[in-house]
C-alpha cells in the first residue's frame, strides 16, 4: 500500500471510530431494521443480496466480498432527521390533551468497512462496524389523562404529566471470510459482536399490593445495556456480472439488556392532602431481541438500456419472537429506602413478522458517473394495541436516489437521499402498558442524507 492511501486509510478508520463512540440515538426504516448501511445500497433502494461491490455488503451478504476486486476501505455517514407527531384527547373526546411532534434532532449514524480479495486466491476477509438499526422520540414532558385508567383503585395516586422518551440503538462488528467455490458461485460467514443500549421514560403502572391488579402508577425511568453474538450466513451466484442471486440468513440475537430502573410515584393532591412521594429503584433485567431473517436477491444488467443495473431483494425479519411479549424483572427493589420483593411483569406489545420489498435501479451516465434510484416497502408489524408513541417504528413507504463518481482511480464517492412517508396509527383500546395512550395517534416520517468515501488499492 502506497503512504498516500495509507494515510487516507488511517484518517477513515480514526474518523470513523470517534463517531461510532460518540453516544447518538440510532434509527431505522423497516421496522426498526435500517434499509441500508451504506450510500450506494441506499441510492438503490436498500438492495444488497446479490449486488454490491463495497463493503457494507458484509452486514448483508457475507458472500458478496468475494467480488471485491482488490482490496478498500469505506466510511458512510449518514445523517437523519426524523418527524414525529402525538395526539390524543380526554377520554370525553372533546378536549385535546396533546398534539406535539416532538423534538427534531439531526442524528449521525456511521459505519466502515475494510475488506480484501485477491484475484488468485479464492478467499476473501473484511472487518466491518455497522448500526443495525434501532428506534426512539422525544416529545419531552406530555399531559397524562387519568380518566383512562379504569384499573387503578379509587384514591390511588395519580399525575397530570410525564416525560415520553425513548432511544434503542443495536450497532455491530462484522468480521468476515468468503469463499469462492467456483468463478461463478461464492459462500460467505460472518460472526459478529454486537452492542445494544436502551432508555425509556414513560408512564407504567405497576401492582404493588400482591393481588394481581396494577395499584400504583410510576413516572418509569429504565436504562440498560447488553452484548450480544450472532452469525449470519450467505451464498451468491454471479453469472459475469450480468445477472446474479444472492441468499442470506441472519440468526436471531438475544438481547438481554441490564441496568437500573427508576419508578417515581409523582405527588398527588387527595383529600386536601399531599401523600409522601414514593421512589422504587432496582436492577433492570429486560429481554428482547434482534430478529433472525431471510434475505433473498436478484439483478440484471440490461444492456439495452445503456448497462442499467436493476436489483430485486424480498426479506422475512421474526420480529414476533421477541417483541410480542417483553419480559421485565426488577431486583434489589427499593422503595423510599426499604428493600421491597423482586418485581416481573411483561410488556406485551403483539409484533408482527415483517415482509419487506425493494426495487433498485443504477445507470452508468458516464465512464466515471453513476445515477441511482429505488424503493422499498415494508409493512409495519406493529399492531395498534401494542403502538407507543416512544416506539414507533411505523414507516412503511420509501423512495431514495443517488449518485456514485469515481474521483481517480483510488477514490470512490457516493451519496443517497431517502425520504420516509409519514405513516400514523391510531393506539388501540385497552392498551396494556399504557393505557392513557387509547385512541392517540402517532407518528412518524424521516429524511435521510448519506455519504460514502472509499479508497481502493
Amino acid at each position: 500500500m502506497k503512504r498516500k492511501q495509507l494515510t487516507t486509510v488511517i484518517v477513515l478508520v480514526l474518523t470513523t471510530v470517534i463517531l461510532l463512540l460518540s453516544p447518538s440515538a440510532l434509527y431505522a426504516n423497516n421496522g426498526m431494521e435500517s434499509i441500508a448501511n451504506g450510500a450506494k445500497s441506499a441510492g438503490m433502494g436498500g438492495t444488497s443480496i446479490a449486488v454490491g461491490d463495497d463493503t457494507t455488503v458484509m452486514n448483508t451478504n457475507p458472500a458478496a466480498i468475494s467480488k471485491l476486486d482488490g482490496s478498500r476501505i469505506d466510511m458512510n455517514l449518514e445523517m437523519l432527521f426524523p418527524f414525529f407527531s402525538f395526539e390524543n384527547k380526554d377520554a370525553t373526546g372533546t378536549t385535546t390533551l396533546n398534539d406535539t411532534s416532538g423534538k427534531k434532532p439531526i442524528y449521525l449514524i456511521p459505519s466502515m468497512g475494510i475488506a480484501q480479495h485477491t484475484k488468485d486466491s479464492k478467499w476473501s476477509f473484511g472487518i466491518g462496524m455497522y448500526n443495525e438499526g434501532g428506534t426512539g422520540a422525544d416529545y419531552g414532558v406530555l399531559k397524562v389523562d387519568n380518566s383512562y385508567l379504569e384499573m387503578l383503585p379509587a384514591g390511588s395516586p395519580a399525575y397530570s404529566n410525564c416525560e415520553y422518551y425513548s432511544q434503542f440503538g443495536f450497532m455491530k462488528v462484522a468480521p468476515t471470510v468468503a469463499y469462492n467455490i467456483t468463478d461463478k458461485l461464492s459462500i460467505g460467514v460472518s460472526p459478529q459482536i454486537g452492542y445494544a443500549m436502551m432508555r425509556m421514560k414513560m408512564p407504567f403502572f405497576m401492582d404493588q399490593s400482591g393481588n394481581g391488579v396494577p395499584d400504583t402508577l410510576f413516572n418509569a425511568d429504565m436504562d440498560g445495556t447488553a452484548t450480544t453474538l450472532t452469525g449470519k450466513i450467505g451464498i451468491l451466484y454471479n453469472f459475469y456480472n450480468m445477472m446474479g442471486f444472492g441468499l442470506a440468513y441472519t440468526s436471531p440475537t438475544d438481547i438481554d439488556l441490564k441496568g437500573k430502573a427508576t419508578m417515581v410515584a409523582p405527588i398527588a393532591e387527595m383529600g386536601g392532602m399531599i401523600p409522601a412521594q414514593s421512589t422504587m429503584t432496582g436492577d433492570l433485567d429486560m429481554k428482547i431481541g434482534w430478529p433472525q431473517s431471510v434475505k433473498a436477491g436478484m439483478f440484471m444488467r440490461m444492456k439495452p438500456l445503456g448497462g442499467t443495473l436493476v436489483s430485486f431483494d424480498v426479506e422475512w425479519l421474526n420480529w414476533s419472537k421477541y417483541f410480542n411479549e417483553i419480559p421485565v424483572k426488577l431486583t434489589n427493589v427499593q422503595m423510599n429506602g426499604s428493600a421491597q420483593p423482586d418485581n416481573e411483569f411483561n410488556m406485551n406489545l403483539g409484533w408482527k413478522d415483517q415482509w419487506v420489498y425493494k426495487i433498485g435501479f443504477e445507470y452508468p451516465a458516464t465512464e466515471n458517473l453513476k445515477l441511482r434510484m429505488g424503493y422499498s416497502y415494508g409493512k409495519n408489524p406493529v399492531p395498534a394495541e401494542g403502538a407507543l408513541a416512544i416506539m414507533n417504528p411505523f414507516v412503511e413507504h420509501h423512495i431514495t436516489g443517488g449518485i456514485g463518481y469515481d474521483i481517480s482511480n483510488n477514490i470512490e464517492f457516493n451519496m443517497a437521499l431517502v425520504y420516509g412517508f409519514n405513516k400514523n396509527v391510531t393506539v388501540g383500546n385497552n392498551h396494556n402498558v399504557s393505557p392513557d395512550m387509547t385512541n392517540s395517534t402517532t407518528g412518524m416520517e424521516f429524511a435521510s442524507m448519506s455519504m460514502m468515501l472509499a479508497s481502493k488499492w
